[in-house]
């Protein structure tokens, strides 16, 4: 299986607010500046470690089913 990433598709990040420590996640182009907290508005929010996921896949299972079961699209 070979997944095609385009402009479309947005990896989701995983942060944390360094002071309130509300984890919260963004889907946000590679290279954006890291978000405010929004349970706190503070600005210093860490990036926490996870695994890299985008819509893609999602994407993907969408226009297989579409392929299975055409009937449910109508």
């Amino acid at each position: 299986m070979v997944f095609v990433f385009t402009e479309e598709s947005m990896p989701i990040y995983e942060y944390e607010c360094k002071s309130c420590g509300h984890s919260f996640e963004r889907i946000m182009k590679v290279g954006e500046e890291a978000p405010a907290c929004p349970a706190c508005g503070v600005q210093e929010t860490r990036k926490r470690v996870a695994p890299f996921r985008t819509n893609a896949w999602s994407t993907f299972l969408d226009g297989m089913e579409k392929r299975v079961n055409p009937h449910k699209f109508k």
